[in-house]
């Protein structure tokens, strides 16, 4: 329920404003328009990484150690593999699709600060009531050890939520690209220790992880894309 004024000017700046419902009070112009901007923000979340992740991995391709990738990448094509390598790359996007769309309500819910590491919000299934109105949703506790705990565990369950495409371009890639591979999970790895250990802090404290898992699983993408156009000819 709404804090009292006196309380509220006291309460963090992610507690303000909190509706009957226990999460932020949206207006029909202010949701429109944070639809808007989550549409650009997906596309962006889908394209960029991608375009990073395929410029580092076609240089370190160019760059690298041309003649060994070469020769693995011979063995893709005798065996006809490119379609293979493509595949991984198609699950892998499809696993990012699928832990970003939900961002579109995500957004359109203006919920702020660590409010927003909860995946779901649950309600009390009655009819009984609290002085005439309806209870608010429940959320996770996160204030304290026992909010720590949460958040740590969210983002356990962020990383298996984004850990099937990583886990299958990586393997794929290895075969090629067995170094560079190697770099990439080891960054990877740090990332996904910074995140969780970040986001246990409090919500935003994760980014930096958050981006080193993001650009190298991109990267990872990347190789198996290059592997594949490859064994293809293209280059």
């Amino acid at each position: 329920f709404p804090k009292a004024p006196a309380a509220m000017a006291d309460a963090p700046e992610s507690e303000r404003l909190l509706g009957e419902s226990g999460l932020p009070e949206v207006s029909e112009e202010e949701r429109a328009k944070s639809a808007s901007e989550a549409k650009m923000m997906l596309a962006g979340l889908m394209t960029v990484p991608r375009l990073l992740g395929f410029g580092v991995a076609f240089s370190i391709f160019w760059f690298g150690d041309k003649k060994s990738y070469k020769e693995q990448i011979g063995f893709l094509t005798e065996k006809h593999l490119g379609f293979l390598y493509l595949s991984a790359v198609v699950f892998s996007a499809m696993v990012q699709w699928l832990n970003a769309f939900p961002m579109f309500y995500k957004s359109q819910l203006n919920i702020k600060g660590n409010l927003r590491a909860n995946m779901t919000f649950f309600k009390m299934n009655t009819k009984e009531t609290i002085m005439g109105k309806s209870m608010p949703f429940v959320v996770m506790e996160e204030d304290g050890l026992v909010g720590e705990y949460n958040r740590a565990n969210r983002s356990l369950f962020h990383f298996n939520e984004n850990m099937g495409g990583v886990l299958a371009c990586l393997l794929l890639s290895g075969f090629v690209f067995p170094l560079p591979v190697f770099i990439c999970a080891v960054i990877f790895g740090t990332g996904r220790v910074l995140h969780q250990v970040g986001y246990a802090v409090g919500y935003g404290k994760h980014a930096p992880g958050f981006a080193l898992a993001v650009l190298t699983s991109a990267t990872l993408e990347g190789l198996a894309t290059v592997a594949a156009a490859s064994s293809f000819g293209a280059f």
